[in-house]
């Protein structure tokens, strides 16, 4: 009975691998992956190759496509294990796409998968190319929505970008300076507040922007797990060149108390180095607008050769607090300002908010009535 058994178990892995290969087959990825490296020119053994693909998240016909990414290996020499096979994190209901980068000549093939074909298209997406607004509208044409995932990711992995700041970008599917500030400030966290003992971390992103996504990737912080909290204010991002960024809690749960720091972000000092303006990262039209994409791909290429430097861009904004359970705990309810609760900023006023609850609202109209029959006072 134990030999039917693993015999059936057998069976039925084989017939699941089977499966995947039949799927394979049928798209005729390898077919299609070769097409791309004819265009191109090149081999497998032609060094400077990078792919991008989100095969392992898209869904063919309701199947599963991880197959693909083996045939991405076997056809073009590139691995996830040499890093220069990065699976682009993506909707299961996105069709099937990949990208082969030749970095000798930054021409790039595209292929997505539509109507049970590959659709491939060729275009040159050097960095001089798609920071201008005529080549940023080409290559929007060319790639449509991956233009700029690509453009970003290929590039940064080009110049020599680290794998583990490539991870981040896999993840949030796109690079961006924003995606780059929250790299640099996991860097300063473990630089300068490494976890002792029975401690964890808690990160409040508030105000919230790309930079969480990076923490959440490298510090496994994440809102399911409890471990990020991630808030807004009414602040614009843009507004101040060198903004609040977030709080960082390190809880002992042996002791049930913690500590915790502020952080501000040096966006002026970022533009400065990447030769970008703040003002043209909210462009008039906004994402009409080609400014809006390629002052955030100038930015982040611009920005590589300063990625170890998190000291440049990264300071404090608080003195080292103590934090109670019950601050812990009241962080994270809506409605509740963290900087207002940990004390690191004083309350804002509400004018006519007269029952304190930092909204005007019918209850306070029904205070004043009272107050105008005199049955209260205030």
């Amino acid at each position: 009975m134990k030999t039917i058994a693993i015999l059936g178990l057998i069976m039925l892995l084989c017939s699941g691998f089977t499966g995947i290969a039949a799927a394979d087959d049928s798209m005729n990825m390898a077919g299609a992956v070769q097409d791309a490296m004819d265009t191109l020119g090149v081999t497998n053994e032609t060094p400077g190759l990078c792919v991008l693909t989100d095969a392992g998240y898209a869904k063919v016909n309701g199947e599963t496509t991880q197959g693909c990414i083996e045939t991405i290996r076997k056809e073009t020499g590139c691995s996830i294990g040499d890093g220069n096979l990065l699976p682009i994190h993506r909707s299961v209901n996105k069709p099937l796409w990949f990208a082969i980068f030749d970095n000798a000549t930054k021409d790039c093939v595209y292929a997505v998968y539509k109507n049970g074909v590959f659709t491939a298209t060729e275009i040159n997406i050097a960095e001089e190319n798609v920071t201008t607004g005529d080549g940023w509208n080409a290559t929007k044409k060319a790639l449509g929505a991956d233009a700029f995932t690509i453009a970003c990711i290929a590039n940064a992995w080009g110049y020599g970008a680290p794998y583990d700041f490539l991870k981040c970008a896999e993840i949030h599917n796109h690079l961006c300076p924003g995606l780059t500030s929250g790299y640099l400030i996991v860097d300063y966290i473990r630089e300068n507040y490494p976890l002792g003992p029975g401690e964890s971390y808690t990160w409040i992103g508030c105000p919230n922007w790309c930079k969480e996504d990076a923490i959440q990737v490298l510090l496994d912080l994440t809102p399911g797990k409890k471990g990020m909290v991630v808030k807004q204010r009414s602040k614009e991002l843009f507004v101040k060149e060198k903004p609040l960024a977030g709080i960082l809690i390190i809880w002992n749960d042996t002791a049930k108390s913690g500590r915790g720091v502020a952080f501000q972000y040096d966006w002026g000092k970022m533009c400065n180095l990447s030769d970008t303006n703040l003002t043209d990262f909210k462009p008039p039209g906004g994402k009409t607008n080609p400014l809006f994409w390629t002052v955030r791909i100038k930015g982040s290429l611009g920005f590589i050769p300063y990625i170890n430097q998190s000291d440049m861009f990264v300071s404090l904004a608080s003195d080292e607090f103590a934090v109670t359970s019950e601050q812990l705990d009241r962080v994270k309810m809506v409605g509740v300002d963290p900087y207002v609760e940990l004390g690191l900023e004083e309350p804002t006023e509400v004018r006519g908010d007269f029952n304190g609850d930092g909204k005007v609202t019918s209850a306070d109209a029904l205070i004043l009535l009272q107050v105008a029959v005199g049955k209260i006072t205030l």
